[in-house]
């Protein structure tokens, strides 16, 4: 059924035989068929629909569920900032440089509307890096980075972060996102580095270096 699902490329709400039809299609008895359908749902292949109007369903693997079962193994092998931040330097400069020459005119438009919304919280510095991941034309990347959302939402400190940090993190995504809509790869590149640079100076400077990024406490809001 998997292989139906992913080979046929069917489309999410496409409507699967039933339980009875895959027994009789697959010469199989109900149990086997059941675990089955219990596997596939649970890998967020299909949604089983009870009731009147009811059935198998095909639907997509939801990000939002890697991206929380990545903040709890954070959170469990208490990974810390600095490794997070080592990765985030590795991958994320390429990232903006890849963004500059493959995002599309309206991604390039949503990149800069995220860099200028008003951020009395941090979720909308979150959403702009994963614009920028969806705009790279790579799939590993932007997979990534948004399996990397939730992870990067619960590690803020807000009692550490003051206004002179939000200020001067939004004048960093600015410049990012205006070299993006330029084009400028190289330029990208730079300022996306600068950007995680100063970051990891402010979390010298504030004694979080070394810190877990999902303190274990924080797991419940995370959910």
């Amino acid at each position: 059924m998997s292989q139906r699902i992913l080979t046929e490329r069917l489309p999410v709400g496409h409507r699967l035989p039933s339980e009875t039809e895959l027994m009789e299609e697959y010469g199989l008895g109900r149990v086997t068929v059941r675990e089955a359908l219990r596997l596939l749902e649970r890998d967020g292949l299909i949604e089983i629909k009870r009731g009147p109007g009811g059935g198998i369903y095909v639907r997509h693997p939801d990000i939002t569920q890697v991206s929380e079962a990545i903040s709890l193994l954070f959170s469990v092998q208490q990974v810390t900032l600095r490794e997070f931040l080592a990765f985030r330097q590795m991958v994320e400069p390429g990232a903006a440089a890849l963004a500059a020459v493959h995002a599309t005119d309206e991604q390039r438009e949503a990149i800069l509307q995220a860099a200028e919304a008003d951020q009395p919280e941090f979720g909308p510095v979150v959403d702009l890096h994963v614009l920028i991941g969806e705009s790279t034309g790579n799939g590993v990347l932007r997979l990534v980075l948004q399996a990397l959302h939730s992870p990067m939402a619960a590690h803020f400190r807000s009692d550490k972060i003051h206004e002179h940090h939000r200020t001067e993190t939004m004048k960093a995504h600015r410049k990012i996102a205006e070299v993006i809509a330029s084009r400028d790869a190289a330029g990208a590149e730079r300022a996306m580095k600068r950007h995680l640079d100063a970051y990891a100076r402010y979390l010298e400077e504030v004694g979080l270096i070394d810190e877990p990024i999902v303190p274990q406490p924080r797991w419940q809001m995370v959910r």
